[in-house]
Formats: C-alpha cells, sequence, structure tokens
C-alpha cells in the first residue's frame, strides 16, 4: 500500500507539462518509449554537487575530494555536520534551477546520490519520524522534477567502500562481496519506494566502476532493482555494448561517458571514432546514454555541435554539469571564488552562512552578485525556446 500510495503523491503535481506513472519509460529497440507509445529523447543535464558533493567543483580548497560528510562529522561531530550539510543540499539546487533547466528546453536531470545520502556512517538506515527510510531528498527532486516535465535518472556515484577503493566493488579481491551486497540493499530499497514513479527514467546503477568481469556487480544491482520493480529501465557503465545482446539485459540502457575529445577532426568524425572504440554496433539494438559531457571548446558552437551531433544518431545525453564554483565550461552556473572554503580549517559559523545564504544570494537581484551564468553553454545546448 505504501508503495502505491509515494506513486500516486509523486504524480499529483501541477505543472505545465508534469510527469505520472503513464510516462513510465521502456526500452523499443534502440527507442525510449513512454506506456501511451510515444517515443522520448532524454536531453538533459547532470546536478552533480548536490548530493554528492566533489572538491574539485563544489569550491573544496582542502584535499577532501568527495567526502566533505565525513570531514565535517570528524571535526563538529555527526549532528552539526549534519545541520552544516543539510543547509548545503536546501540551498546547492533549489527549484529556482529547476525552473531554468525547464526553460532551457531540457527533459533530463541525472542526480548523482551516494549511500550516506540513506545510511549514517556505521550503514544504519536514516529514518524519518515515522520510521521508515528517509528519501525526502529523492522525493523532492523527483516530484518537482515531473511538475515541470523532466524526467530523473538516479545514479549511484558513491557505494560502500569506493573511499577505499574505487575498484574494491567490480574486482574479485577482498570485501568486494561485502560492498556489492551493501549497495544491492540500497538499491532495492531505491526501487521499492519509487515503483510506479514515472517520472523517473531509469536506475544509472554505479557510475563508472572501472569494469566489472562478467558484469558481476552491475547483475547484482539489477537483480535487486527487479526483485522490486520488474519494469523499471537500468542503465549500465563500463560494460560492453554486444554484452546487451544476453536477454537478461532486457528494458536496459547502455552508457558511457564521453571525455573532452581534443583529437583532430570534426565533432562528427570524432564522435564516429569514439562510438567505435567504445564497440557501438548497428546490430544490436540497444539505447545509448551519454550520462556526462562536456563541449570540447568554450563556444556556443562546440555546445550546439555536440548536442545535435549526439540527437543526430538518437543517442540521449545529459551535460556535466549544472553547477560549479569557478569551473568555467564546465557549469551552466558559477558561484566565484567567494564562495570557496577549506573544511580543514573554516569554521562552522563560516560555512554555515556560506551555505545558508551565500548559496542563494543569487536569488535576490537586489544583492550583491556572486555568481553567473555561462551564457555560451547556455545557448549552446538549449534544446528550445523558454516556454
Amino acid at each position: 500500500m505504501y508503495r502505491w500510495v509515494v506513486a500516486v503523491l509523486l504524480a499529483l503535481t501541477v505543472g505545465a507539462a508534469p510527469l505520472g506513472p503513464g510516462s513510465y519509460l521502456h526500452t523499443d529497440g534502440r527507442a525510449l518509449k513512454s506506456r501511451d507509445g510515444q517515443v522520448v529523447a532524454l536531453r538533459g543535464v547532470n546536478v552533480g554537487g548536490w548530493l554528492v558533493t566533489e572538491g574539485w567543483m563544489c569550491g573544496q580548497t582542502d584535499s577532501g575530494e568527495r567526502w566533505a560528510l565525513e570531514q565535517l562529522e570528524a571535526r563538529f561531530g555527526a549532528e552539526r555536520a549534519g545541520l552544516l550539510i543539510e543547509a548545503w543540499r536546501d540551498n546547492w539546487f533549489t527549484t529556482r534551477d529547476l525552473d531554468k533547466i525547464a526553460e532551457w528546453g531540457f527533459n533530463l536531470i541525472r542526480v548523482p546520490f551516494g549511500y550516506r545520502n540513506l545510511q549514517d556512517a556505521a550503514g544504519n538506515w536514516r529514518r524519518n519520524a515515522r520510521g521508515e527510510i528517509d528519501f525526502a531528498r529523492l522525493d523532492w527532486v523527483v516530484k518537482e522534477a515531473a511538475r515541470r516535465g523532466i524526467y530523473v535518472i538516479l545514479d549511484l556515484h558513491i557505494w560502500p567502500g569506493e573511499r577505499e577503493s574505487y575498484s574494491l566493488i567490480s574486482r574479485h579481491v577482498d570485501g568486494s562481496n561485502e560492498a556489492r551486497a551493501r549497495s544491492a540493499a540500497i538499491w532495492r530499497e531505491v526501487a521499492r519506494h519509487f515503483r510506479g514513479v514515472g517520472a523517473i527514467a531509469g536506475f544509472d546503477l554505479i557510475n563508472e566502476p572501472e569494469g566489472s568481469p562478467g558484469d558481476a556487480v552491475q547483475r547484482a544491482f539489477t537483480d535487486a532493482i527487479r526483485a522490486e520493480d520488474p519494469e523499471r529501465i537500468v542503465i549500465g557503465e563500463s560494460m560492453g555494448y554486444t554484452n546487451f545482446r544476453d536477454p537478461y539485459w532486457r528494458n536496459s540502457i547502455w552508457s558511457a561517458h564521453y571525455p573532452e575529445d581534443k583529437e583532430p577532426g570534426t565533432l562528427d568524425e570524432k564522435l564516429t571514432r569514439w562510438a567505435k572504440k567504445a564497440g557501438i554496433t548497428d546490430d544490436v539494438a540497444v539505447p545509448v546514454f551519454i550520462g556526462e559531457m562536456k563541449a570540447p571548446e568554450d563556444t556556443k558552437e562546440s555546445a550546439a555541435g555536440l548536442a545535435e551531433a549526439m540527437n543526430k544518431r538518437g543517442w540521449h545525453w545529459a551535460v556535466w554539469c549544472h553547477k560549479a564554483v569557478n569551473q568555467g565550461g564546465w557549469a551552466a552556473f558559477n558561484y566565484n571564488q567567494s564562495l570557496r572554503y577549506d573544511l580543514g580549517r573554516d569554521n562552522f559559523d563560516v560555512l554555515l552562512a556560506k551555505w545558508s545564504t551565500d548559496l542563494v544570494a543569487w536569488h535576490d537581484p537586489a544583492k550583491p552578485a556572486n555568481s553567473w551564468w555561462t551564457g555560451w553553454w547556455v545557448d549552446g545546448f538549449r534544446q528550445a525556446p523558454p516556454r
């Protein structure tokens, strides 16, 4: 009953083009279709830095990389660290950001999340006042995206054991089975919670796992998801394209990330060369999703050319990234240098002020500017005139 209630509540939204259970996607050859048979082409952007902070793009000046929460807990304790990280999540990505994404004609956001969004440091589930696993953040983004006609891909970006070894979960080494089982349990709960929610385009099983012998990781996660939601699309990275001939991978999408290609040639030539190297062949009927990409040059023409080349091939895509701190062409929106911070040295009040006030200063035109929109990025990747 609870799963049905969640699906209905997330579907009962208002907006120009709300997405409900009828929008549930499935694959049909290389195409994606909704339940009413409409072909859907996913074009969008990554919401990086929101639920998974990455030092290089989020303004962190020390060497914490992706471990901001752990650093905060070590310095301030779990309770005060929680106050800080919630301030970040409240203000780094808001409905104002979703309004902009919809305005640019995008119909997709890829949302990186990590196990710490749902579990504490000891691996216990975070629970709400009703004793249920706390999906409040993910529920919010799915509901608000759906109101604006935007699909969501949930991407497992940080998993148990990832901090100790990036490839631990993928390879046959000590600890891999435990990390894999814990991650599969996360996917099972996510799939159970969002069963029937049409605004979710699919589950990106694991971000850049650096290979997995026999696709063991991807299969373990897919089994967990399909145990709760047999019809949900799964998205596999670091897998051979021809592996999808296996009937096991029904209703699945092959995914990779397209690097900044500095080799000679036109964008079309570069993509053709890359596709051949990636093993994409015409005799395998599975959709292609470029989960992360960046314009080769910081120009409108380069961004538009990349998007058009992807569209011509019928590939689905999401640009990296929506927002950053002073990272130029990596982001549609950039905060300036004043938003940089040092988690090893800055005190609690300084961090709280930056994350609760300065992150949303751009909402008020009367406040001094501490950010800017990357005009060429927006104009180049934009897919439709403003609504």
